[in-house]
């Protein structure tokens, strides 16, 4: 099991929102020599920071209404379920710096005051939500 995932830039030229980026970006990291994401929902639901089963279903929907992703239904238990993998595309790099991709990125704040530069390094964290508005 995965204890981390990636977003790779080229996944941030998709036009997906926060939810849809999140769950792409496990099932990807399961999916990346052809196998089945078969998560649960509450564990895609936990990396997308949601607890409502229907808006991970949706986004789940969305995800292979736009082509993304493939679904794949089987019986377990006499219990339907649902296995989810990228499907394989072409995809250009946009050829980012680090610096425009790194969610934890360090900045150089160059504020004139009274004839005066100042430098001021500090780091910067940003949430998902957060990390897809300064990037659309």
């Amino acid at each position: 099991m995965s204890s981390y995932v990636t977003i790779q830039d080229w996944m941030l030229d998709l036009g997906l929102n926060s939810n849809e980026l999140m769950a792409y970006a496990v099932i990807c990291s399961y999916g990346h020599d052809g196998e089945w994401f078969q998560g649960s929902a509450s564990y895609l639901g936990w990396w997308m920071g949601c607890k409502r089963k229907h808006t991970i279903l949706d986004t789940l929907a969305s995800l292979v209404e736009k082509g993304l992703v493939q679904k794949r239904e089987r019986w377990s238990g006499g219990k339907k379920m649902c296995d989810y993998r990228p499907v394989r595309r072409q995809v250009r790099s946009a050829h980012r710096t680090g610096a425009e991709t790194a969610p934890h990125n360090t900045i150089d704040n160059s504020i004139k005051d009274n004839n005066k530069e100042i430098k001021n390094k500090e780091r910067v964290h940003l949430s998902v939500d957060e990390f897809m508005k300064k990037h659309k």
